[in-house]
């Protein structure tokens, strides 16, 4: 003799397999987040892309930059992506299904041309280009800054590098100029001695032409060279700054 399935079962076996078919799961979690600008204010309307388990999500930012995506367990790309910003695409790994707040994303805004930009408080300064020139005597060769210095207020600087020609951003210098123009000397007597004011500063990766450096700097006169300034340097380019507190 057979037996019919209540219907109330049969009907959910028909629901699940038709969510099936369209290939949801239910062994999935969400990921929440806010895209956020350099300047630290929300992007809205920025597409987030999340991939894992050969699997894709899609979702868009509201109005406070707000958004909410699913995610598989495993090993996660996240991409985020608005025109007029640099694109970010970074991996981490998510072993359990749950609801995971993630830390502010920033989308850096495209800077208007190439070049160094000072990240001020609601938009980016353009740091002046500037020449150095060196003289030479029997025992030293010293290096002037020539040009005028952007002035910037505030201690620490953060600085977009946008290179427009190659994506090579990082071979920069940055060295203090003192009251005479001057960022120091090679020694050549009476034994080579490298007698510059070269400074520290930090370098991360935003994009492939683009990155960020971030520097404490005290009130003076600053002075980012493109490239060293070597015993063979005689002249060249880079870019001048003035922080005052």
């Amino acid at each position: 003799m057979s037996r019919r399935l209540p219907v109330f079962i049969v009907c959910v076996f028909i629901v699940l397999k038709a969510v099936t078919s369209y290939g949801y799961t239910f062994d999935s979690g969400t990921l929440r987040g806010r895209i956020i600008d350099g300047f630290g204010k929300p992007v809205s309307f920025a597409d987030i892309e999340v991939t894992s388990n050969g699997s894709k999500h899609m979702a868009t930012t509201d109005t406070s930059g707000n958004f909410s995506v699913t995610y598989s367990p495993g090993n996660i790309q996240l991409m985020a992506k608005k025109t007029e910003f640099v694109p970010l695409s970074y991996s981490f790994m998510v072993e359990v299904i749950d609801e995971i707040a993630l830390d502010d994303i920033t989308l850096w805004k495209v800077p208007p041309g190439g070049g160094l930009f000072f990240v001020g408080k609601d938009d980016y300064v353009k740091i002046n280009e500037a020449k150095y020139d060196s003289e030479s005597t029997s025992k030293e060769k010293r290096f002037y800054v020539k040009g005028t210095p952007t002035k910037i207020n505030g201690n620490t600087l953060r600085i977009i590098d946008f290179q427009t020609d190659n994506p090579l951003v990082m071979g920069k210098s940055l060295y203090r100029v003192d009251k005479n123009g001057s960022v120091g000397s090679i020694v050549f007597y009476p034994s080579m001695k490298y007698v510059l004011h070269k400074l520290d500063d930090t370098y991360s990766r935003v994009g492939d032409n683009v990155g960020l450096r971030v520097a404490e700097l005290p009130p003076g006169k600053y002075f980012y060279c493109v490239g060293e300034m070597t015993i063979r340097s005689r002249n060249g380019g880079g870019f001048f700054f003035e922080v005052s507190s």
